[in-house]
């Protein structure tokens, strides 16, 4: 019992993304409190018959001496579920023994443009639209094809020393210096409105958030938003498909990337602790910039934007303009 409940624990706290788990003993229960990301915090009770067994089973886990105090010693646990770094203290309270955990956020790796895949051009063009004061760009690709890891990948460009940047949506694995992180509610989006942001970033598949996402560009916000779709073509169809404006959306749309994984043709090495981390793949990039002729003819043949007859005009303008 003590034992699913500690998996329950420190499994809820990998969950949650929780940045502390503290359990203290009352005196007919043990209190867990965490502290979540975005100033959120949960609560919830255990029997307290389980505080001798919990405090017991916790030392043998990570080789404690039984009835040992200490004060912020480092740890780590793995297994099927989750994996946690923390640091641990076990101090004297009024009905037994407090257990404070502080969970240390694994940070990912931020890929530079370069690493992405992006040739030169293509990271010259990006980096030009990242210096514009606003519009929409959008990055897409199917699902797990790295269109997260490239909107981070952006964001570390982004001067923010100079520029105020948000982003919204569930708490990352990676973390960026300067970046704001807010979680994605109606609150949340009406402080953006009213603030003076200068660059929002989005990482979501919700519909919600593409319409305010290209309503808060048509306000002279940046905005960086990923989509899931095959390829750049059937993201615009669904930008296009919204209810909104086609003018609105065609006036703040700044460009759209779409990205697959591709396998790296390397050698076979046997894998080493120094190579164990050697990446197998690299992406494969495509932009799509809509010029002020294929904006024209997209607001006039709108209507047929369900059709066949329209994107197979539509990819033949592209191409010759």
């Amino acid at each position: 019992m003590a034992n699913k409940s500690l998996n329950r624990l420190f499994g809820l706290a990998a969950q949650k993304r929780a940045e502390k788990l503290i359990i203290s003993p009352a005196k007919d229960e043990l209190n867990c409190f965490y502290k979540l990301p975005y100033g959120e915090e949960a609560y919830f009770k255990l029997p307290k018959k389980l505080e001798t067994e919990l405090s017991n089973n916790l030392r043998a886990l990570l080789k404690i001496a039984p009835e040992e105090l200490m004060d912020g010693k480092y740890c780590k646990l793995k297994n099927k579920n989750y994996q946690l770094n923390f640091y641990l203290s076990i101090i004297p309270d009024r009905f037994g023994e407090k257990i404070i955990i502080n969970i240390l956020k694994d940070k990912k790796k931020l890929m530079s443009l370069t690493k992405l895949g992006l040739s030169v051009g293509q990271k010259d063009l990006i980096k030009k639209y990242l210096q514009k004061k606003g519009g929409l760009i959008v990055l897409s690709s199917p699902e797990r094809q790295g269109k997260s890891t490239t909107l981070f990948s952006l964001l570390d460009e982004v001067d923010k020393e100079k520029r105020d940047a948000y982003f919204l949506g569930k708490y990352p694995d990676l973390e960026i210096d300067g970046l704001n992180y807010l979680a994605e509610d109606e609150i949340n989006w009406e402080w953006v409105r009213q603030h003076d942001t200068d660059i929002l970033a989005l990482d979501s598949e919700n519909e919600v958030d593409l319409r305010q996402a290209i309503l808060a560009a048509s306000t002279g916000r940046l905005v960086l938003m990923t989509l899931k779709a095959v390829n750049p073509f059937e993201a615009l169809f669904k930008l296009l498909a919204l209810d909104l404006l086609k003018k609105l959306i065609l006036d703040n749309l700044q460009m759209i990337t779409g990205q697959s994984l591709k396998p790296l043709n390397r050698p076979e090495k046997k894998k080493t602790a120094k190579n164990k981390e050697r990446r197998e793949k690299i992406g494969q990039f495509e932009i799509l910039l809509l010029n002020k002729k294929v904006k024209n003819f997209i607001l006039e043949n709108g209507q047929n934007i369900k059709s066949k007859e329209f994107w197979r005009s539509l990819i033949n303008l592209i191409k010759e303009t």
